[in-house]
């Protein structure tokens, strides 16, 4: 492997272990890990409940408080519909834990916590472990996106689950 092509993986992997080290519960949902390569193909998706398009609910303290997150990851699952490259997603998740790293987590309400942000950080966890099956891949020879794709569509299902929950939650408590 060319020294350019390991700097590259390297800095990739690198990237994956910085986004895994801000993000807490980082539970496994039992699925099987399978290691593959993608190169710059695009992966695509389509989310397991239609994505909602509504009116922005009023700025109740919750909406205030992670509705920039859950909006984050909202552009995320519209993205996944029309196709990323590895880079791309990677970038996106890099953005999502920004987002999530200035959520006041003190002054978050606990109602707010278990019905907006709980579900947020679940879905926050699958990409996160999207990322690092798709980064796994991308490391290690032979490994095709025909390889991964299931894994990071099961994956990316499963947030958006998870994300349709927490769109639920911020509706439910806008004032």
């Amino acid at each position: 492997m060319p020294v350019a092509a390991r700097f590259h993986t390297a800095g990739c992997v690198a990237l994956v272990a910085l986004l895994l080290s801000g993000c807490g519960g980082g539970g496994s949902d039992g699925a099987e890990t399978t290691a593959a390569t993608v190169t710059s193909e695009a992966v695509t998706t389509v989310p397991e409940r239609p994505i909602q398009r509504h009116e922005k609910p009023a700025a109740g303290p919750c909406q205030i408080q992670l509705g920039s997150f859950v909006a984050s990851m909202d552009s995320l699952r519209r993205r996944l519909a029309v196709g990323v490259t590895y880079d791309q997603y990677v970038a996106e998740v890099g953005g999502i834990r920004s987002t999530y790293k200035k959520i006041p987590i003190e002054r978050v309400e606990i109602d707010c916590l278990s019905a907006v942000g709980t579900p947020a950080e679940k879905a926050f966890n699958q990409y996160i472990e999207a990322a690092n099956d798709w980064g796994e891949c991308v490391s290690q020879a032979g490994c095709s996106s025909e390889t991964v794709e299931p894994v990071l569509q099961r994956r990316w299902r499963i947030a958006s689950h998870f994300l349709g929950d927490a769109d639920q939650g911020l509706n439910a408590s806008a004032p």
